[in-house]
């Protein structure tokens, strides 16, 4: 959902869905670093964030590009 500047973003992992509010220039290490920041995770070498692009494949975010809107 886009309004403005920024976005809601929904994370789901294996015991929680989690919504985020980021801005446009919200990087995948940002979204990534509050992802388990929040849920706790110390291991974090191990993880990383996928999405499902626009032919349901799934697709690992690059940190180091800004979150985007499938419609962007």
């Amino acid at each position: 959902m886009v309004s403005g500047k920024s976005m809601n973003v929904r994370v789901t992992t294996m015991d929680a869905e989690l919504e985020f509010a980021i801005q446009h220039t919200t990087t995948g290490k940002q979204l990534f670093d509050q992802t388990v920041k929040t849920i706790g995770l110390r291991e974090v070498w191990f993880f990383g964030l996928q999405y499902a692009d626009s032919r349901g494949d799934l697709t690992w975010i690059k940190l180091y590009k800004k979150v985007r809107c499938p419609n962007n």
